[in-house]
């Protein structure tokens, strides 16, 4: 006679304990297997294909399709399914004391963390999803996927030394002045830290943007957001790294929002002895043409205004729209050649800086001393 989970079998425990633990195992993995067929579908039918991206560790396993991730939990279900069997099946076994205690620690320690394991995966998928969902959020998923995972063990360790009959208590109390110390010693540290959370939920800049501080006029492209510092790529090819905590409180200027097109301005200065219509004519009709045909310009309505009668002549101001902030210096260049090369065919005179002394005639100046300088 065998009594197992109070239930007694007319077997010698030789051939009861072997069977039941080969159903158990059969139960344990069936269960895995339909949880992780509910779940791939739950996933199929609320993703789109290219919903979960590739980087969220290994909670995830292309399906048979191959279209999408899908978080992999038939493994840590079936163990956490099979400990939980075991835990019913120990307080009957027929062993000695320790041996019963150590099997019944094992047994609790792959239930609790077989347990973790798959509600990480699951939680982990649960992030990637919702940052599909919402696309603003997914630069931050990598942090939110670490933040899981971390917070996820610490909870599955309290727990199984809670389980194991370790007091908690005085662990989280020693945990929570110890965090308080580090917290006050890495202040700085951990201010960027939830600084560039802020970057990357919020998304004021974006890796690929081109930005301009205020403070210090540090300028570049945004080459990625980290957790503590972000890094700028300048025109020159060089790279200014810049605190998370800076970046966030600084007065910035983000030349690609709402749109990468930004205005170009083109000055051209003639003499007021041209004909105004005839030079605003040719310069629209130039400006038209290299909005057409230059690659960094958008062909999107150019315009000519005179905006300014100076001591040196009218001021013409040419208004283009170009395709990014680092085309500007190319298509001016252009348009600048093209000017040129328009007003010199049509004979229309550059202004520039002049200065004209009217000198008296020779009757009317005064005479000089005996060394040149004027008599009294």
């Amino acid at each position: 006679m065998t009594r197992l989970a109070g239930i007694d079998i007319d077997a010698p425990p030789l051939l009861v304990v072997p069977l039941l633990l080969a159903v158990l195992a059969v139960v344990a993995v069936l269960v895995g297997r339909v949880v992780a067929r509910l779940t791939r579908g739950w996933f199929r039918s609320d993703i789109p294909a290219s919903g979960l991206a590739a980087g969220s560790g290994r909670p995830g396993a292309h399906d048979a399709s191959g279209d999408r991730d899908i978080p992999h939990v038939a493994l840590p279900l079936s163990l956490a399914v099979f400990a939980a069997g075991l835990m019913l099946l120990v307080p009957d076994l027929p062993l000695a004391g320790p041996q019963s205690r150590w099997l019944r620690v094992t047994i609790t320690v792959l239930l609790v963390f077989s347990l973790a394991m798959a509600l990480t995966r699951l939680a982990v998928a649960g992030v990637s999803v919702y940052a599909v969902r919402r696309p603003t959020l997914a630069p931050a998923t990598s942090v939110a996927r670490m933040a899981v995972r971390i917070l996820i063990g610490i909870l599955a360790i309290l727990t199984g030394l809670q389980s194991l009959g370790v007091p908690v208590t005085p662990l989280l109390t020693t945990l929570g002045i110890g965090s308080l110390a580090v917290a006050l010693a890495l202040q700085d540290t951990l201010a960027n830290f939830f600084a560039g959370l802020y970057l990357l939920a919020d998304r004021p800049v974006r890796p690929g943007d081109y930005i301009k501080l205020a403070e210090g006029g540090a300028e570049g492209y945004v080459d990625s957001i980290g957790w503590r510092a972000s890094r700028l790529r300048t025109l020159v090819g060089n790279t200014v790294i810049v605190p998370n905590q800076k970046l966030s409180q600084t007065i910035l200027t983000n030349f690609q929002l709402p749109y990468p097109d930004m205005v170009l301005s083109v000055a051209v200065r003639v003499p007021f002895e041209a004909d105004v219509d005839a030079v605003e004519r040719l310069l629209l009709d130039e400006v038209q043409q290299a909005s057409a045909l230059l690659p960094e310009l958008i062909a999107r309505d150019p315009a000519v205004r005179l905006v300014e009668l100076g001591d040196n002549g009218m001021l013409f101001q040419c208004i283009l729209r170009v395709r990014d902030f680092e085309a500007q210096g190319r298509a001016a260049h252009e348009v600048r050649k093209r000017i040129l090369k328009r007003l010199k065919q049509e004979n229309i005179p550059f202004s520039y800086p002049q200065q004209v002394i009217h000198e008296a005639p020779a009757a009317d100046r005064p005479p000089l001393g005996p060394r040149g300088s004027l008599s009294p």
